[in-house]
């Protein structure tokens, strides 16, 4: 069950990342004040998400263990990856939620939920959006890696890596 709830959370994860690459808030030139409003309201859907992952990861560490075939540096950057991931995930959404809480206007969520009443400190607010820029660029850079470990660890080491995390439909075809 726990695995069962690990690959959805790690799958939707990635679909969540991938909109945030499509829409930013710098899109609301172009699209509209529905860009942020959606952007924010998605962004509390995926702190659900991750919150709920992060939370299995507190409790019961990581689910994955680095397997038998990884030696010496690459066991020990398996570790250490799946934990950065699981932190920059919560410190990234923090840094997008004090973003909402500071701004000199009221965010609200898919335009209904509103984050909370706004905290006037603008200067505060502008250092979190070039933070949870920042954050996020470099959580999208440690996602790719860890895509690449995994994929290196299929083909190279041949512990068919991509199983452990892919749907039972998509194994036939690793």
């Amino acid at each position: 069950m726990r695995r069962t709830a690990i690959k959805w959370l790690h799958w939707l994860s990635l679909g969540f990342l991938l909109y945030f690459l499509a829409i930013e808030p710098e899109d609301v030139d172009r699209l509209g004040a529905a860009a942020l409003a959606t952007h924010a309201g998605v962004g509390m859907v995926f702190a659900v998400i991750v919150l709920s992952w992060f939370g299995m990861y507190l409790v019961k560490g990581l689910a994955g263990r680095p397997g038998p075939k990884l030696q010496g540096w690459a066991r020990e950057a398996h570790i250490w990856s799946h934990r950065a991931l699981y932190w920059s995930l919560v410190v990234m959404l923090l840094s997008g939620g004090l973003i909402g809480l500071f701004a000199p206007y009221v965010i609200q969520g898919f335009g209904i939920i509103p984050m909370l009443p706004n905290i006037p400190a603008k200067s505060f607010h502008d250092l979190m959006q070039e933070s949870h820029e920042l954050l996020f660029n470099l959580l999208i850079g440690g996602v790719m890696l860890h895509a690449i470990f995994h994929l290196w660890r299929h083909t190279a080491l041949r512990d068919n890596a991509l199983r452990v995390m892919m749907p039972k439909t998509l194994h036939r075809y690793l």
